[in-house]
């Protein structure tokens, strides 16, 4: 840790956006809901939406495929703990279309 100067106390400005902790009465707290829809499969179509959304930030195959395999990414990977790598590399190759050549 390096050295730094205290900020002068007169010239503190109160927090604000996200510096500023959540206060309980606060409308706009970020909450989770699960849907359950009958007859939509929402985890395919979020699988969907992922993969369509990282190939077109220019990942490889097999960079997307390995996201789902990592715990930090946490939709990704609880679809792929849930459904299995099988579901995942078939929702790819849907979206992608076949690999060629060497890839995976």
């Amino acid at each position: 840790m390096t050295w730094q100067p205290l900020p002068n106390p007169g010239s503190l400005k109160p927090a604000t956006g996200r510096e500023k902790a959540a206060e309980p009465t606060d409308p706009y707290v970020a909450t989770a809901v699960a849907l359950d829809t009958p007859g939509h499969d929402g985890a395919a179509a979020m699988t969907r939406a992922v993969v369509e959304e990282f190939a077109r930030l220019g990942w490889s195959r097999e960079r997307i495929e390995r996201m789902f395999r990592i715990p930090r990414y946490v939709a990704a990977h609880a679809v792929y703990r849930a459904r299995g790598p099988e579901f995942v590399a078939a929702m790819i190759e849907d979206v992608l279309g076949p690999a060629h050549g060497g890839e995976a």
